[in-house]
């Protein structure tokens, strides 16, 4: 089977790397993948196409695949890619963002390749008339959960047989505690047998951070050996996370780690005791609360976007509405409650590590692939 990749970006964020995850995950499982995203352009550094080398892949450079629609790129890209669909024997086009996905179904119009959708957004499409056209003229859309299956079955009236669930993936080779890592807990200056609560989210007013700090405080009532670390920046970091913790008198106990990636940071979830996830970013598919299961951590999320669906209540870590009360609450519960906490971080990690596999995600894919190619050869 011959698979034609598209992601319409240049920058490494959101599910650049869960596409490109997939993409080798594919390819070891004996598909012939190509992949086609935004080139390269001056001296500009490009992460993807720089990781996607790493890992074996060359990307395919003949189209802009700009971000957003383009008219004068778009057209180009349109004839681009037809011209390659004409020469390149392909099974079937799977796109993953909306100008990637416009570009593929008028390049194909006519040609019997299928089209198949990610949805990358966590919660279903968003219900306007461009993701109504692009829907309905897919062979198939991939779900990242059950919410975002019943959102766009309803919005969009599409079967339930051109909508599939395929869990997020992380790897679970990288992300394995039992690995020898650096200990950032040290580097960060926090004591030993501190009890840390981690959060990786960029620092965007969005992501309730006023909450978690609010709640922390509080928290420090029943904890006193407790700290807070926070991994990712953001453009309003310092109205987001600086300002808040100088107010609430935490600097000595809120670690801003800033952008930290490779083992440094699998090294930081290592040095969580609970991971905290309170809203879906960009990455609505919560890649990084899936990272900190797999590390085999007790989590404590908010009933937002599709974390009910990655942390199961009362088994992997607590489900709470999202506010300061219960926030405290739970962290609560998991410090006063140590066998809890365990049997918590074991059930996650147990789940991280057979439901949220690339493995795991490369075989229902490729069940999805089988499908779709199967009813249009009919």
């Amino acid at each position: 089977m011959r698979v034609l990749q598209l992601f319409s970006n240049s920058k490494w964020t959101g599910p650049a790397e869960p596409v490109l995850n997939l993409c080798v995950s594919l390819r070891d499982k004996g598909l012939e993948v190509d992949f086609a995203c935004a080139p390269q352009t001056g001296s500009k550094f490009n992460k993807i196409v720089a990781v996607a080398r790493e890992h074996g892949l060359l990307p395919l450079d003949f189209m802009y695949l700009s971000k957003h629609r383009h008219p004068v790129r778009n057209f180009f890209d349109v004839y681009a890619l037809r011209r390659r669909l004409t020469t390149v024997s392909y099974d079937l086009i799977h796109c993953n963002l909306d100008n990637d996905h416009r570009i593929a179904l008028s390049a194909s119009r006519g040609l019997g390749i299928p089209v198949v959708r990610t949805n990358h957004f966590g919660a279903g499409f968003p219900s306007d008339r461009r993701h109504r056209r692009l829907i309905a003229r897919s062979a198939m859309i991939i779900e990242p959960s059950h919410m975002a299956l019943e959102d766009d079955c309803a919005a969009f009236a599409v079967p339930r047989e051109r909508l599939a669930v395929v869990p997020g993936a992380i790897d679970t080779v990288r992300f394995d505690g039992s690995r020898s890592l650096p200990d950032l807990r040290k580097q960060l200056g926090i004591p030993a047998g501190a009890f840390v609560v981690g959060i990786v989210a960029r620092m965007q007013p969005h992501r309730h951070y006023e909450d978690l700090f609010e709640a922390f405080h509080l928290f420090l009532d029943t904890a006193e050996n407790a700290h807070l670390v926070v991994v990712g920046r953001g453009t309003r970091q310092e109205q987001v996370g600086f300002a808040p913790v100088r107010r609430l008198k935490l600097t000595d106990r809120v670690h801003f780690t800033g952008y930290i990636d490779g083992d440094d940071y699998v090294g930081m979830l290592a040095g969580f005791d609970v991971g905290i996830f309170l809203t879906p970013g960009t990455d609505g598919g919560c890649r990084a609360a899936r990272e900190i299961m797999a590390m085999g951590k007790a989590m404590v999320v908010a009933d937002r976007g599709m974390l009910r669906e990655i942390v199961a209540h009362n088994s992997e870590g607590f489900v709470t509405d999202g506010s300061v009360e219960q926030l405290r609450d739970a962290l609560t519960t998991l410090y006063r409650q140590p066998q809890l906490r365990r049997q918590f971080a074991e059930n996650a990690h147990a789940k991280a590590h057979t439901r949220y596999t690339l493995t795991h995600q490369a075989d229902a894919v490729i069940d999805v692939y089988e499908t779709i190619c199967a009813y249009a050869s009919m």
